[in-house]
């Protein structure tokens, strides 16, 4: 009797997943609040950014440097950065890490630095395309997710945090498309868009030097960076963040955004409705474990 054929296995490839580590490095920064942000910003990955990205991530925090384990991406969440350090960064042996201020709009900040660190680890990834500028043909853009739409004004409320938006792949589409999403929101309406207090950068190939595009609110030039000031290779985004925070490119306003403030309230009413349900099960847990029980 000949024997039946055994279960067929399915080859499967293997997903990379990354792992981020929120880090409290301020007092000042409340552990309810680190969880709640966190917990925010892992939603804002896993429902919004990882299907457009094909990324897999967890965002976890930590209280202390000393307990995060090997292998996780690291960004700090500090008081006093100076200006021009904040953002991207990377260790003698290349490992990225990304620092945040701790200020009003630092959920914003974390989102944003998140997002980047997961859409290119390796702090200097480039993508073909056409040039803002018609001279120059074809050159290599600097994926950089969020900054082209960084103003808090596009930005948007996750669990009553507010979260950067993000362009999505489509944004370096040669020619715009009608019904392509560019930027999760839809804020971006067509590829290589730059919104207010936003930029793009890229490198020419043929002569290496870099270039942006940038929108001071609402004024639209091209700038030539200078010699140097990118060197070729390592962390490029650190270099380009050091330069734009240095006052090459103004950075949005800390001013109120009405949509912002409407995320505050919505979350304030959560509030109630969160505490009712906490309620609830510690009843539960009383009447199962009786009064005694720690809880």
């Amino acid at each position: 009797m000949a024997r039946s054929p055994g279960p067929t296995l399915t080859s499967v490839t293997p997903v990379l997943i990354q792992q981020i580590a929120m880090v409290r490095q301020t007092d000042a920064l409340k552990e309810d609040e680190l969880l709640e942000v966190t917990a925010a910003i892992q939603k804002q990955v896993t429902r919004d950014f990882a299907p457009l990205w094909d990324v897999d991530a967890t965002v976890d925090p930590f209280l202390s440097l000393d307990r995060v384990p090997v292998g996780y991406q690291r960004v700090l969440v500090m008081d006093d950065i100076h200006r021009e350090m904040a953002g991207a960064h990377e260790t003698q042996d290349g490992q990225p890490f990304a620092l945040v201020t701790f200020r009003e709009d630092w959920d914003t900040l974390a989102s944003h630095e998140v997002l980047e660190l997961l859409a290119d680890p390796s702090l200097g990834r480039r993508v073909a395309g056409d040039s803002l500028d018609p001279r120059q043909g074809r050159v290599e853009f600097l994926v950089e997710v969020c900054d082209p739409c960084q103003d808090p004004r596009f930005g948007y409320s996750v669990n009553g945090r507010w979260m950067s938006d993000f362009y999505t792949p489509a944004y370096f589409d040669p020619v715009a498309a009608a019904g392509v999403r560019y930027s999760f929101q839809g804020s971006i309406r067509e590829p290589r868009q730059v919104l207010r207090n936003g930029y793009l950068s890229w490198r020419v190939p043929e002569t290496g030097q870099w270039w942006m595009f940038q929108n001071t609110e609402g004024t639209e030039e091209i700038v030539q960076i200078p010699a140097g000031t990118i060197p070729s290779g390592g962390n490029l985004r650190g270099h380009l963040d050091r330069y734009t925070e240095g006052g090459a490119v103004a950075r949005p306003r800390r001013k109120s955004v009405p949509r912002r403030t409407h995320a505050r309230r919505q979350y304030q009413k959560a509030q109630s409705a969160m505490k009712a349900e906490a309620a609830a099960l510690r009843s539960e847990l009383r009447r199962i474990l009786g009064p005694g029980a720690k809880r």
